[in-house]
């Protein structure tokens, strides 16, 4: 800290006299230039304000304090209910809670302690409860993503849940990281931490409870069926994430207005760590500052398509990530020390209705057939593999070249050209043979690409007013992905969060 002090001193051309106390607010590194550079953004109190002020490098610090007074006029007659407890639901029922509404929490899957049993059971035999995956539960799809919390927004809620991942657990270090990371191990304590919290603030939970229908009158929600009971309901935060199709076509049949949107798919590919740092660090492939390296690749191919690596996890596992029988997905994930020997990112193409058509639900279709395609290739869910240097040659494998694959219920080589229709593997092609003119070794070096990777957004956008955030049933709040205005954990809270003030705005809290 004495450093940074100096230098900070040195930069503003500062006495010491004028600095009263300051704190690291934001740091990153850079080692693209042959050598390592940390850049620090400093939050200093001092005096003589307005002379610092004038240097270009220095602005007053905007107030990041959370406040919310709640609006609402409308009495609800009964408890908000929050249909889903992934990053969206978790951060609407934890300011509802924090504002006394007492939220019902409604979750189709099981107690993260439960939810851990069944996917480690699927991952060591195979056996997939449809209800309890890497997809449905509590923690939602982010719990098994690597809880990587990166994000391009500026919204001043970015720093409300950061603060509360820290109040629940988290390291520190995500406050100031430029590329915070919790690890989806160190991901459970938080959330359960944050959920017996709600529970002292009088939020009710219910677990394999299942939403099946809404209660609609006159454009007005009354009530929810779930799979258990009726509840009566005026205020419904929906929060259900990208996999539960099956609630998104109940919603349509009721009347809830959805539209069709683009959405990407396509591939993990794997190498070794140790390339990856080496690729990426040169001469400090081996220092412990900046290790395990990540990368970002983007390419527009000659079709009109990006392709782009997403969700890269240093030092992590491609896992089996389905929620149906008979349909193969991938993710992958890191836990919180990214001590794995592989790197692996999804590689996605984005698609559009030229690739499925133009109907509501052509897209989900598209995405089943070729998840029921990719497991048809190998059973048991197995998954296809491919050394993307043969993909790129229409080889089928039979070898590896030094990447042994991670996902844990084994591989089976097949040629991944028969799995994509001609214009995705066109992307494919292209995207990669750019991409190892990017960083040499991409495709040469043994990677290997694991299919499909299917789940990575929504293929339909729910209803959603600008202002009052409700969908044309009045009273019901879609958000997070699968309302298709969010993607991953940090855009999914904040969603969640926004939803929920909205709620308030509109409704006052119920007195039973």
């Amino acid at each position: 800290m004495e450093d940074i002090k100096s230098s900070l001193l040195k930069k503003l051309k500062m006495p010491k006299e004028d600095l009263i106390d300051f704190h690291i607010y934001r740091k990153s590194v850079d080692a693209r230039k042959h050598h390592v550079s940390f850049s620090f953004t400093v939050d200093a109190k001092v005096h003589h304000e307005k002379k610092y002020l004038k240097h270009k490098d220095v602005i007053k610090k905007p107030n990041e304090q959370y406040r919310f007074v709640p609006k609402g006029k409308i009495k609800l007659q009964d408890r908000p209910v929050v249909v889903g407890f992934g990053p969206a639901g978790m951060f609407a029922a934890l300011v509802l809670s924090q504002e006394g509404y007492r939220p019902v929490v409604v979750e189709r899957g099981s107690t993260l302690k439960k939810r851990q049993q069944d996917v480690d059971r699927f991952w060591k035999e195979g056996v997939l409860d449809p209800d309890d995956n890497v997809q449905f539960g509590e923690g939602g799809a982010g719990a098994f993503s690597d809880g990587k919390l990166t994000s391009r927004t500026k919204d001043p809620l970015l720093r409300k849940v950061l603060e509360e991942l820290v109040h629940y657990g988290a390291d520190p270090n995500i406050l100031i990281d430029a590329y915070p990371h919790i690890g989806s191990d160190a991901f459970v304590s938080i959330i359960e931490n944050m959920r017996e919290d709600m529970k002292k603030m009088g939020a009710t939970f219910l677990f394999d409870t299942q939403l099946k229908e809404i209660i609609v009158e006159k454009d007005l929600l009354h009530g929810l069926q779930l799979n258990k009971e009726k509840v009566n309901c005026q205020a419904c935060i929906l929060a259900v994430g990208h996999s539960a199709m099956d609630t998104v076509h109940m919603l349509f049949e009721k009347g809830m207005k959805l539209e069709a949107k683009p959405f990407p798919i396509g591939v993990r590919i794997e190498h070794t760590q140790s390339f990856i740092n080496e690729a990426m660090l040169k001469d400090f492939k081996e220092d412990p500052r900046l290790i395990p390296a990540r990368y970002t690749l983007t390419a527009l191919t000659s079709n009109g398509k990006g392709v782009y690596t997403f969700c890269m996890c240093p030092g992590g596992y491609v896992i089996p990530s389905a929620a149906q029988p008979g349909q193969l997905v991938v993710n992958g994930m890191s836990y919180a020390d990214r001590a794995g020997i592989n790197a692996n990112s999804a590689l996605l193409v984005q698609c559009n209705a030229s690739d499925y058509g133009d109907g509501l639900f052509d897209g989900e279709r598209f995405v089943v057939e070729l998840e029921k395609k990719a497991y048809d290739m190998t059973c048991d869910f197995k998954v296809p593999v491919q050394l993307a240097e043969d993909y790129l040659n229409n080889k089928t494998s039979d070898h590896l070249e030094g990447v042994v694959p991670s996902y844990s219920l084994g591989y089976e080589f097949r040629d991944l050209n028969l799995l994509f229709p001609k214009q995705i593997n066109d992307s494919l092609h292209e995207a990669l043979i750019e991409f190892e003119k990017k960083v040499p070794g991409f495709v040469s070096s043994g990677a290997v690409l694991s299919a499909i990777e299917s789940r990575s957004n929504p293929t339909v956008r729910m209803s959603r007013d600008k202002e009052s955030r409700m969908s044309n049933v009045i009273g019901l709040y879609p958000c997070g992905e699968g309302s298709g205005y969010a993607g991953g954990i940090v855009t999914s809270a904040i969603d969640g969060i926004k939803s929920a003030q909205a709620l308030m705005d509109r409704f006052r809290k119920s007195e039973e």
